[in-house]
């Protein structure tokens, strides 16, 4: 199977940026990794059978068109992911928030509050996912959908800190590790500033 560095940002329509496909490649033992051609794009290489599959963060035009000879690799994603979570207990992290080195350095409370101040909103916007008199988003089961996703997932189940995401951070500390994307596998203290590992007093 032909595999193609294609960066964070490609586009699965209209190619990859340039600075992504100017990226240097490392090798990775058992892999014959290829950048993608300037011309090319991730739909046109799926539809014409160059590729056999696409994982990017954008679903492809082709899928979401309806093509007949593109369909997901599970059926039921929603079955996979589930059972995925039961076995590892993982909810893979979706965003990071960065502060400027600088700013920590001079102001080493800041990471701090401002882990504090997305907490307070994260628990404003769960509180409105259980406001049955009038619904957030547009969907006739919302209270249900977050009742039964507690039930599996716990209450807290977007889960904001170091400390609250460690086992998550093992892991890509370890994929990124293991598939040749850094020279070694980094701790977290390495990553995060000191004071996000405990709550201090601001």
């Amino acid at each position: 199977m032909r595999l193609l560095y294609l960066g964070s940002l490609a586009n699965v329509d209209s190619g990859m940026p340039e600075d992504a496909r100017n990226a240097p490649l490392k090798p990775i033992a058992g892999l014959d990794l290829h950048p993608i051609g300037p011309d090319q794009t991730l739909v046109a290489m799926l539809r014409e059978g160059e590729l056999d599959a696409l994982f990017t963060a954008r679903a492809p035009s082709s899928f979401i068109n309806g093509e007949p000879h593109i369909s997901r690799l599970f059926a039921d994603t929603r079955a996979a992911e589930r059972a995925y979570y039961q076995k590892t207990g993982l909810f893979p992290i979706m965003h990071l928030i960065g502060i400027r080195k600088t700013l920590a350095e001079e102001y080493p409370w800041l990471p701090t509050s401002v882990y504090k101040a997305f907490c307070e909103a994260k628990a404003l916007a769960m509180a409105d996912l259980r406001d049955v008199n009038a619904l957030m988003v547009s969907l006739p089961w919302l209270e249900a959908e977050t009742n039964e996703t507690s039930a599996l997932m716990g209450r807290d189940f977007w889960r904001y800190g170091v400390a609250e995401n460690e086992p998550e951070i093992e892991a890509l500390a370890e994929y990124l590790y293991e598939q040749g994307l850094v020279d070694r596998k980094l701790a977290a203290a390495e990553l995060f500033h000191p004071s996000t590992f405990e709550l201090a007093k601001v």
